[in-house]
C-alpha cells in the first residue's frame, strides 16, 4: 500500500502510494498516520518534509518526503612559491647602444617572501534521512619544503609563510626552496680578486680580464656592457652563463656551461654547451657545440668557425660577401623516436596523474583517524609531493621535445635572410656546400637526404 525508498547515499528519501483503502480515502488525517508510521519503519528521521505529507499524493509516483544534508567537503591547502622564470633574452636599443638583457640570478635580501601555504578549510559533517552524520573529505595539508639553513617558516595571520634568511639568489634544489650564496664581484675580476672558484651564483658587475678564470657550481652573471675577451676559461658546472655583452675571445677564449649560454656576440671563442646558445647579433670565427645555435637579431650573422648542433641552428646571415669560410653541422634527430618518446612522456604523465588521484583519496581515508595511521598519512603526503615534483619534471620534458619537433625534417639550419658562398652545411652526415648567395632557405634533412625548402 506504501513504500519508502531510500537514495542518493541516504540522503533522500521517497515515498509511493500504490492504491488506498476506502478507510484512507477519504479520511486525511488516517492517511497521514499512516505515512509517518511507514516513515517510521523506515527509519526515516531527519529532513522530513512535512508539506509533501499534507499535500496531494498521486498514486504510483515516487515523492520526495525527506531530504538529508550533504557533507561540505574540505578544502585542501593552497600553496604558492616564489617562481622562477625561464630565462628569455631580449633585445634592448637604448639610444646608440644595443644592450642583451635577461634576468638570470634571482636576487632576494633577507626576510624576503619565499612562499606561503594558506591552511586547510575543514569539512563540514552531513546527515543522512536516518539521522546519521556523514563525514565530509577533509582538506589535504600539504608540506611546505626548503632548506632550514636559507629558508625560515613563520606562522602568520591563518597561514605559514616562507621568508629568506639571508641575502643570496634563490635556487630550487629538487623540490626545496633555498637561497644560495651569491658571490657578487663589484667590478671586473682581474689581478685584486684574482680567479674566482665559487660553489654558488656569481654576480659579476663588470668584465673578465684576459687570461683570468671564473667557475661556479651555479649561474654566472656578467653584467658589463663592453663583455670579455680572451678569457682563459669561463664555466658553470650546473647552471647557465649570461653575458650582457659579448665575447670577444682573442682564439683563447673557453666558455663552458652545464645550462645554456646567453651572449650578446661571440667572436674567436671556443663554447661547449650541454644546452642552447643564444646570440644578441652575431657568431664570428668560432668553435660552438650546443644543442641548438640560435642568432636572434634580424640583421643577425654567422661567419666563419664551426657550429656544430643537435637539432637546428637559426640566424639571418650566414657566411658573407667576402665568402669566408663557414662550416655548420647539425648531427639531427629521429623524429619518430623523439615522437616516441614524447608518447611515452605523456602515458607516464597520465598514470602519474592517476596515481596522484588515488593517493589523494587514500590520504583522506587515513588521515586525522588516529595516531596509529599518522606516519601512514605523512608517507602518503610525502608520496603526494614527490609525484607532483615528478609531474613537473615530465611536462618540461615534454615541452622542450614539443619544441624540438617543431624543426622542420629531422634537424635544419634556418637562413632569415643571405646565405652565401663558402658555406658547408652538414645534416646527418650529408654535406651540401653552398656555391652560390641565395636568399630565406631552410636546409632539413629528411627521407634520408638534404634538401632546401
Amino acid at each position: 500500500m506504501i513504500s519508502v525508498d531510500v537514495g542518493n547515499n541516504a540522503l533522500e528519501a521517497y515515498l509511493t502510494l500504490h492504491s488506498l483503502p476506502d478507510e484512507l480515502k477519504n479520511n486525511p488525517g488516517a492517511l497521514t498516520r499512516a505515512i509517518k508510521d511507514a516513515l517510521e519503519k523506515a527509519n526515516i528521521k531527519y529532513g522530513i518534509i512535512e508539506d509533501a505529507l499534507h499535500g496531494e499524493l498521486p498514486l504510483n509516483t515516487p515523492v520526495l518526503v525527506a531530504k538529508g544534508k550533504p557533507p561540505v567537503h574540505g578544502k585542501d591547502s593552497v600553496v604558492k612559491m616564489y617562481q622562477i622564470p625561464k630565462p628569455k633574452p631580449r633585445i634592448v636599443e637604448s639610444g646608440n647602444v644595443n644592450h642583451y638583457d635577461l634576468n638570470l640570478i634571482h636576487h632576494v635580501k633577507a626576510g624576503d617572501w619565499l612562499g606561503e601555504r594558506i591552511d586547510p578549510v575543514p569539512g563540514i559533517p552531513g546527515i543522512d534521512v536516518h539521522g546519521n552524520e556523514i563525514k565530509p573529505e577533509e582538506g589535504i595539508l600539504y608540506p611546505l619544503y626548503y632548506d632550514h639553513q636559507s629558508v625560515m617558516q613563520v606562522r602568520m595571520e591563518g597561514k605559514d609563510v616562507l621568508h629568506a634568511l639571508k641575502d643570496g639568489a634563490v635556487h630550487y634544489v629538487g623540490d626545496s626552496i633555498a637561497v644560495y650564496d651569491v658571490m657578487e664581484i663589484k667590478g671586473d675580476v682581474d689581478f685584486n680578486t684574482g680567479n674566482i672558484d665559487f660553489n654558488g651564483y656569481v654576480n659579476i658587475k663588470g668584465s673578465v680580464e684576459d687570461n683570468f678564470t671564473v667557475r661556479a657550481a651555479k649561474d654566472i652573471e656578467i653584467s658589463g656592457v663592453y663583455g670579455i675577451g680572451g678569457v682563459k676559461l669561463i664555466e658553470s658546472t650546473e647552471g647557465s652563463i649570461y653575458l650582457r655583452g659579448g665575447i670577444a675571445g682573442k682564439n683563447r677564449a673557453v666558455i663552458r656551461c652545464k645550462g645554456n649560454l646567453y651572449a650578446k656576440y661571440i667572436s674567436d671563442a671556443e663554447v661547449v654547451c650541454e644546452g642552447s646558445v643564444y646570440a644578441g647579433f652575431y657568431i664570428r670565427n668560432s668553435n660552438i657545440r650546443a644543442k641548438q645555435v640560435i642568432v636572434e637579431s634580424g640583421r643577425g650573422q654567422i661567419v666563419g668557425g664551426l657550429i656544430d648542433a643537435d637539432v637546428r641552428v637559426e640566424c639571418a646571415d650566414i657566411g658573407n660577401r667576402m665568402e669566408t669560410r663557414t662550416l655548420i653541422n647539425v648531427r639531427g634527430f629521429s623524429r619518430e623516436s623523439m615522437k616516441a618518446e614524447m608518447d611515452e612522456l605523456l602515458s607516464v604523465i597520465q598514470d602519474r596523474k592517476k596515481q596522484l588521484a588515488d593517493m589523494k583519496v587514500m590520504f583522506r581515508s587515513v588521515n586525522g583517524i588516529s595516531k596509529k595511521n599518522k606516519a601512514e598519512a605523512q608517507r602518503i603526503q610525502q608520496e603526494m609531493f614527490n609525484l607532483q615534483e615528478e609531474l613537473k619534471r615530465l611536462e618540461a620534458q615534454c615541452l622542450n621535445i614539443s619544441g624540438y619537433l617543431k624543426t622542420p625534417g629531422e634537424g635544419a639550419v634556418v637562413v632569415k635572410n643571405y646565405i652565401y658562398p663558402m658555406v658547408r652545411i652538414t645534416i646527418r652526415n650529408e654535406i651540401l656546400e653552398i656555391l652560390n648567395q641565395d636568399f630565406a632557405l631552410t636546409y632539413i634533412y629528411r627521407d634520408g637526404k638534404l634538401e632546401s625548402l
